[in-house]
């Protein structure tokens, strides 16, 4: 009695070891891809068929509404927690903190800057398997946690590499929920800027690059139970440095008027020595084109002003224009960052799996909105975000079961168990061995969802 005894033991550790490591029962698995500036309308002015076909295999919306400031960090880290920038800290590329007294981008972004908490994080709060190929916040613990598997940047790898890797993740790391960063064509953008030939080519390379994606879910069996989501943070738009340069330094004094300035371009952040008020007035003098914000002054819509890190000053650039303190050293072509509401600011959309309806179009929603989607298709909870499912659940199918239902079958689980507990109770051998079928039974089950 003691033997079978120890052999349900055993099975239950197996039991419960299998249960934490597979897609939930109301969830399934996730892959997140980002092509970084990736505009809008870039699949139609290139070859792009895998775009198409992954649109008829799911869905689609025309464009989606970016986060303002327009920039990477910022953006993916929108994406990531559904939160907008005032609510995740993470304002731009380059920061300053005032109760750290410390400024910070890029890779020196440690821990304490991130706010929120992402998508990788939620996933391994709630039992499941996380991993992440690149994605700003990723590389740092956040709130206790990292990815179960995550890569420190490097923009040499191949991207080819970077899908196998993630590829094994989900198909033999028991991985639920991954994503998977390339930077281009934003690159490329900035470069030659987004009407270009390079462009194009580099758009069409990214389609090839989905085409392998889609090709590696195919001969992994993955369209059944894992949903992939192709996104961008943001658009690109023209940019002359030769004809279109606000130089504020002969607007105001940069030795007498400023501490310092962090970032260039399309959006500039001010950290004045005088009046904020002066300066501002004397930078929104007529004819020029950009606007100069007081930090209580920007827009509701941006959401983009309760956050200590936000400056006392901001510029936003006009469209196509970019606004510097020295001469440009440099010599871009496309840049981003400026108001989110532009169309060349606009990033994709696009999503196929088990989750998402076939062939459906949607209209444009907000990035924010991505994080509850996302937790919805895992079957987990929501940490406090800025999204609304309610904006992108005409994406997906209809639930399979209806809330009456699912309670019946809890209540019919509930029945079982106990059952079970009154036959544990009396002590029969047979009745042992009844239990250790039911639990070979339900784990063979589980091992073959899985497969």
């Amino acid at each position: 009695m003691a033997v079978v005894a120890l052999v349900i033991v055993v099975l239950l550790a197996i039991h419960a070891d299998l249960v934490e490591n597979v897609c939930c029962e109301n969830g399934t698995k996730l892959l997140l891809v980002s092509m970084d500036g990736f505009r809008w309308d870039y699949v139609k002015t290139a070859r792009t068929p895998n775009f198409r076909s992954l649109a008829a295999r799911g869905v689609f919306a025309e464009h989606i509404n970016s986060s303002f400031v327009t920039k990477t960090f910022p953006n993916h880290y929108t994406i990531a927690t559904g939160l907008y920038e005032e609510s995740h800290g993470i304002i731009s590329n380059r920061m300053y903190d005032p109760v750290f007294d410390q400024k910070a981008g890029y890779g020196s972004i440690r821990s304490k800057w991130w706010e929120g908490e992402p998508i990788w994080v939620t996933a391994r709060r709630q039992g499941l398997k996380s991993a992440t190929y690149f994605w700003p916040g990723s590389e740092w613990e956040i709130n206790g946690f990292r990815p179960n598997y995550w890569v420190r940047y490097n923009k040499k790898h191949k991207f080819k590499r970077r899908v196998d890797k993630v590829m094994q993740w989900l198909t033999k790391d028991n991985v639920t929920m991954a994503t998977l960063y390339f930077h281009e064509p934003d690159s490329t953008g900035h470069r030659y800027g987004p009407g270009s030939r390079q462009v194009r080519e580099k758009v069409e390379e990214m389609d090839n690059m989905l085409g392998y994606i889609m090709e590696q879910f195919t001969s992994n069996n993955l369209w059944a139970t894992t949903n992939l989501i192709v996104t961008s943070d943001h658009g690109m738009a023209d940019m002359d440095l030769k004809n279109k340069i606000i130089d504020i330094s002969k607007i105001i004094s940069i030795k007498n008027d400023i501490n310092f300035t962090l970032d260039s371009g399309a959006f500039m952040q001010i950290f004045p020595k005088t009046s904020a008020i002066d300066i501002v007035d004397n930078l929104n003098s007529p004819n020029l084109e950009m606007t100069a914000y007081l930090k209580e002054n920007i827009p509701e819509i941006w959401h983009y002003k309760n956050h200590r890190r936000i400056a006392p000053i901001i510029i936003v650039a006009n469209e196509g224009w970019a606004v510097v303190k020295t001469k440009p050293t440099y010599s871009s072509k496309g840049t981003h960052g400026y108001d989110n509401n532009l169309q060349s600011m606009k990033p994709i959309f696009y999503a196929a799996g088990p989750s998402f309806k076939t062939g459906y179009g949607a209209g444009p929603f907000h990035v924010v909105d991505i994080y509850p989607l996302m937790c919805k298709i895992l079957g987990i909870d929501p940490a406090p975000n800025n999204g609304s499912l309610s904006h992108v659940m005409p994406l997906l199918l209809p639930e399979k079961t209806t809330e009456q239902e699912v309670k019946q079958k809890e209540i019919k689980q509930n029945k079982v168990k106990q059952k079970e507990v009154k036959q544990v109770g009396s002590g029969g051998v047979g009745t042992y061995f009844s239990i250790i079928f039911g639990i070979l039974c339900h784990i063979f089950t589980r091992v073959f969802r899985v497969m």
